[in-house]
């Protein structure tokens, strides 16, 4: 029977990072396994006194450790000063190793509980840690779940006090603080959901004599998290006296931070008094593998407390003074950044969110890199926002022989440009944003410049998702070629917070060579990102809403495929987003429109897709429709905090001059452009009311009416359609495999007809089957006129009349 040593580091009780180890066959007695602990020099259970900035942390008797649930031998005879020891097991555990100190937490395989009542003797006390070890000789790393709160009590001479018997901590808005969490092993994330007034509280159980010269100091574990109206802790004694100090405002209490509030005397009093935690002391936290610090301030140099920083691997938080400490690596690192705060923005440049910082731009003191500050500014309304959704601008240089089939691509991404403008204009009372969902430009970045010029018009931020044409096409790897991309719009991966919704940004296309050229690309997340990804959401509360940003699509598809069954880190990333209450996963790159809800019954039934199609139309012609839907965008309602609402807005402008010999006729087009702007053939310019397409019977050669719903979804009205002189009949969706949009098929089939390029491509096809997924017909007489109705999810409803 083969039996293994698991050995590993774990992380200081007052540190962030991790430590590392190994999992590896090793001699043993069969039927046993055997996890060697070593820990760092300041790390575990007995708090040392602070010496030279540090608070070494020891084993001590009785501690236990449990594997995939079963608890350890418990440790004996441990020496002072201990720092490693070895835990028994009985039987053979597989991978994944789930590891949980101390064992007594162990509820089942995904729950943990935090007791009501703990114990303290002197400068014991237990820190709550895990960690997920996916295989043998796989890297393990200690993630630790509480914060650790130190009381330093003294005795007032004044009054008649006893030995302080008990010490209890409430959250201020109620917070779960005790019993049942669920665990995320891999992240280090608790998730609690009890509402029971026996979970909000958490207590120490002592008797312990007071003095009025040296204080009595006590630790008390709590969940990691944001106290959004502070904590009180009451105390009381063997005689009946009680005090209660607290903390009014909002506090991030960080996972393995020792928070040291300063010292008072135990004077019984009914009133609450203000407990003073000033700032946390270096002395007081041993930052001893530190290589990145900084801070993060508003725009009138106050500090900001719980802002998440990372270096694109590993996350940690700011304290009280706005500083954060950041134990990274360094190699391969190009940033250092934030996930913006709700309610913040970083300063913005040529329309570009400057949250990040070049490595390469600091320098070091010390040995440890000095980022300065970061400056964030507040903004009006936190909660109410405008957030415009494109995908796929994807210019090209004027000379491209591929761009001059019809129109020029980047005379489309000004009149997109052009649009977004106006439209932003119209919004009053709450911030815009922008996320564009990738290709920026196509396989040139020498026009990152231009792009960069259009988003410094649009009066707003926008945020950017690396596509597969985004990269340098000469360069030998992913990195390499990503670096113009980053040079311009900083990391690939990153997150930002607008309201109660987490936005998170992932580069989801795996770059490799195909042939001469970095063109050819694996779906899914490289073991760094992933890495990122479960470091970022492991800050994020399970009630979140998440709307993760990719370029190529990571869940369902058109097909009815699955894309996170095949992705790399697929299914990984598809548990960790389905812990989650609510996810969007918004794309591009399929240049055609598809939303999706997933059944109830469906294991990411939490999940909704939106792929947009190009807004600046079809790929080689920037004709004006992409699959069927015209150029535009989507436009997200944040109202409360929450999603309220979204539609599709229409791009109203062709400015730019028709670069071919000869035009389609447009027959199925909707409308014709004078001075460069869309009238509607049924009277007035082209807009938000415009929501769907109209097909008259005969126009597909059989005997029924069409209906393209551009953002159609599971969650909206089926579409009816009410005859002139008639009855209301409910129309079906097509599914069949042959389906395609008639407009786009029209030009499509003149282009490849009558354009030299396009009749040799074989790739440029005269009609794009499977789009729309949003097509939808009904039986109707060979003449007469009619309305077709339709209510979205929002309630709102859209109108468009046809004779024939």
């Amino acid at each position: 029977m083969k039996s293994y040593v698991i050995s590993f580091l774990l992380l200081p009780v007052l540190l962030w990072p991790a430590g590392c180890g190994r999992i590896e066959p090793e001699a043993a007695p069969a039927g046993e396994t055997v996890i060697s602990v070593g820990l760092p020099a300041e790390v575990k259970t007995t708090i040392g006194e602070s010496a030279d900035g540090r608070r070494k942390v020891y084993w001590a008797d009785g501690d236990q450790v449990s594997l995939n649930g079963t608890a350890s031998a418990a440790l004996s005879g441990v020496g002072a000063g201990q720092n490693t020891a070895a835990f028994s097991f009985s039987g053979v555990f597989s991978a994944p190793f789930d590891l949980l100190y101390p064992a007594s937490y162990y509820k089942d395989a995904t729950t943990v509980t935090l007791p009501a009542t703990q114990s303290c003797s002197g400068s014991a006390v237990v820190t709550p840690c895990a960690c997920r070890v996916f295989s043998a000789g796989a890297s393990a790393g200690m993630r630790h779940l509480c914060a650790i709160i130190g009381l330093s009590v003294l005795k007032d001479g004044s009054a008649s006090t006893g030995r302080l018997t008990s010490v209890t901590f409430r959250g201020g808005s109620g917070e779960q603080v005790s019993g049942d969490f669920t665990i995320d092993y891999a992240s280090g994330a608790l998730s609690g959901s009890s509402s029971a007034q026996a979970d909000l509280s958490t207590s120490l159980s002592l008797s312990e004599p007071l003095s009025v010269s040296s204080p009595l100091v006590v630790y008390l574990a709590v969940p990691a998290g944001i106290y959004n109206k502070g904590f009180t802790v009451s105390l009381s004694d063997d005689l009946g006296n009680t005090m209660t100090m607290k903390r009014s405002s909002a506090v991030t209490l960080t996972a393995g931070h020792l928070v040291l509030p300063s010292a008072f005397a135990f004077s019984p009093s009914p009133n609450s008094l203000e407990l003073s935690l000033g700032e946390l002391e270096t002395g007081s936290l041993p930052f001893d593998g530190c290589t990145v610090t900084g801070r993060v301030v508003d725009n009138g140099g106050e500090p900001l407390e719980g802002v998440v920083v990372s270096d694109g691997l590993i996350c940690t938080r700011t304290l009280m003074d706005g500083r954060f400490y950041l134990e990274s690596e360094l190699t391969g690192t190009r940033f250092i950044y934030l996930s913006t705060p709700s309610g913040y923005l970083p300063p913005v440049e040529n329309g570009i969110p400057q949250f990040f910082k070049p490595v390469s731009s600091l320098s070091a003191v010390g040995g440890v890199l000095q980022c300065g500050d970061f400056v964030l500014n507040p903004v009006a309304n936190p909660d109410d926002a405008t957030v415009i959704f494109t995908a796929d601008p994807q210019p090209r240089r004027h000379e491209a022989y591929y761009d001059n089939i019809a129109f020029m691509s980047l005379d489309c991404c000004d009149d997109l440009y052009r649009d977004l403008r106006e439209t932003a204009g119209t919004v009053s009372g709450r911030q815009v944003y922008g996320v564009c969902l990738g290709d920026l430009v196509h396989n040139d970045p020498s026009l990152f410049s231009e792009y960069a010029s259009g988003l410094a018009t649009l009066g707003y931020p926008t945020f950017n998702v690396i596509g597969n044409h985004d990269y340098d096409t000469s360069a030998s790897s992913d990195d390499a070629g990503a670096e113009p991309f980053e040079s311009w719009f900083g990391p690939r991966n990153y997150s930002f917070n607008i309201g109660k919704l987490h936005f998170v940004i992932l580069d989801n296309l795996i770059m490799k060579r195909s042939g001469s050229q970095l063109t050819g690309y694996d779906q899914g997340l490289t073991d760094e990102i992933w890495d990122w990804l479960r470091a970022d959401l492991a800050q994020v509360s399970k009630s979140s809403t998440i709307m993760v940003c990719a370029h190529s699509p990571m869940f369902r598809l058109s097909n009815s495929s699955e894309r996170s069954n095949s992705a790399a880190h697929g299914e990984d990333y598809g548990t960790l987003l389905r812990s989650f209450r609510a996810v969007h996963a918004w794309a591009g790159h399929t240049h055609a429109t598809f939303n999706y809800v997933y059944p109830s019954s469906h294991r990411y039934k939490n999940v909704e897709v939106h792929t947009l199609s190009r807004s600046t139309g079809e790929l080689w012609t920037n004709e004006y429709l992409s699959a069927g839907t015209p150029r535009g965008y989507t436009i997200v309602e944040v109202r409360g905090g929450v999603l309220s609402s979204w539609r599709f807005h229409p791009v109203k402008y062709q400015s730019g001059a028709f670069q071919g010999r000869k035009q389609p006729d447009y027959l199925w087009r909707d409308w014709t452009y004078s001075g460069g702007v869309a009238q509607l053939n049924s009277g007035g310019e082209l807009g938000e009311s415009y929501q769907m397409h109209l097909y008259p019977p005969g126009a597909y050669g059989d005997g029924y009416l069409y209906a393209n719903v551009f953002l159609y979804d599971e969650k909206w009205d089926t579409p009816q359609f009410m005859l002139k002189g008639g009855s209301t009949s409910q129309m079906e969706l097509v599914e069949d495999e042959e389906r395609h949009d008639l407009a786009d098929t029209e030009f499509r089939t003149f282009y490849k007809a009558n354009n030299g390029s396009m009749k040799g491509d074989s790739s440029y096809t005269a009609k794009t089957t499977g789009y729309p997924c949003t097509l939808f017909r009904v039986a109707a007489p060979s003449s007469g006129s009619g309305t077709v109705t339709i209510t979205d999810r929002f309630g709102n409803e859209y109108r468009q009349s046809i004779s024939w």
